[in-house]
């Protein structure tokens, strides 16, 4: 006989922590940070606003470790594509691009759901990616600095902001493709 899926959630406080986090980033994905609502994100997830609160003390709370695991799912990509390309100048940016673009490839349906550029405008978003980016600078500081790497980041958050949350068409996709090209030029030593 299986446990209750109440019993089996009581036992797998992470399990419902993480549905929680990943149904806060779908309700955002779909309508916005301004339109985010506890209610939302609890029948999203599957649980009460009682369950909700007693794994997160607030809606602010809810957020902060929603973009946390956001940033965090986007860093372990980055990191991991760092480590199979060869090191030296430009390996953050280069990597960085690569994982942008990558993401906006990947794109299969309306609203998918990641580090969408037009919800990191809000200003609370923006805040948490630029202490992130801060902090990632000041690991590679020489590209903190280099004006090609830093052309080649924005090209890649400025791509990122026209065609994020929906999937590419086939121009679409070949443009990103050679605007991904082109800042990859850009971490080559000039």
């Amino acid at each position: 006989m299986s446990a209750s899926p109440a019993l089996t959630r009581r036992k797998a406080p992470d399990v419902v922590r993480q549905a929680l986090l990943d149904a806060t980033a779908r309700v955002i994905g779909q309508g916005g940070l301004a339109a985010l609502t506890v209610q939302d994100v609890a029948r999203a997830a599957g649980v009460s606003k009682g369950a909700l609160f007693h794994h997160f003390s607030s809606k602010q709370a809810l957020l902060d470790a929603t973009l946390t695991a956001l940033v965090s799912a986007f860093e372990q990509d980055l990191r991991a594509h760092m480590l199979q390309a060869p090191p030296g100048h430009g390996c953050f940016t280069r990597a960085y691009v690569e994982v942008s673009f990558n993401h906006l490839l990947q794109q299969t349906q309306d609203n998918d759901i990641g580090l969408t550029m037009a919800n990191l405008l809000e200003p609370a978003m923006l805040a948490h990616w630029r202490e992130w980016m801060r902090g990632m600078l000041a690991e590679f500081p020489g590209e903190a600095t280099d004006p090609r790497l830093y052309a080649a980041r924005c090209a890649a958050d400025g791509y990122w902001a026209t065609a994020y949350g929906r999937p590419l068409d086939e121009q679409e996709r070949h443009n990103a493709l050679a605007m991904a090209g082109e800042a990859l030029k850009l971490c080559m030593p000039g």
